[in-house]
């Protein structure tokens, strides 16, 4: 999935794992100059992408900040879609995934807690993932509103 020299990430190390929607990254995938880069401490993990906890102090409580970016291109540049400092965030009656866009968070998934487990001192919890209308945006349309993407797993101490 990621071009080569990418970096080997530790499962152990708190993360958020997510694959985004496995056609659109298979497809970036067929391109003859199709790119996928990932910087900012960010590894792949089996079909997904693991974004690195922030080390920030000021995060509020209903926030979890992770590291990094994944740069999606192809097209002659034509393609191209930015995921930067993703965001977990929990708004009393529903969790979003944010992300950094032109200095602006904007929240392009909804999700919804599916399970959680606990293992060698970690929590896992993985939630189901619907693009919200920012998020059509961002894939251009090709997905709507509501289109159902990868899981995004949380990875964090226990």
């Amino acid at each position: 999935m990621i071009g080569s020299g990418a970096p080997a990430g530790d499962p152990f190390q708190p993360h958020l794992e997510w694959g985004l929607k496995a056609s659109f990254v298979s497809y970036i995938s067929s391109l003859a100059d199709g790119r996928i880069e990932a910087a900012n401490g960010v590894w792949q993990a089996g079909n997904a992408l693991a974004f690195p906890v922030s080390p920030a102090t000021e995060v509020p409580e209903n926030e979890i900040w992770f590291n990094g970016r994944v740069s999606f291109s192809g097209h002659g540049g034509m393609m191209k879609l930015d995921v930067i400092e993703p965001r977990i965030v929990n708004h009393d009656d529903r969790i979003t995934l944010t992300i950094d866009e032109a200095g602006e968070r904007v929240a392009i998934a909804e999700l919804t807690e599916t399970s959680v487990s606990n293992a060698f001192g970690l929590v896992k919890t993985r939630f189901s993932a619907v693009l919200t209308e920012a998020g059509s945006k961002l894939f251009n349309g090709q997905y709507p509103a509501g289109q159902q993407m990868e899981e995004v797993e949380v990875v964090l101490r226990g």
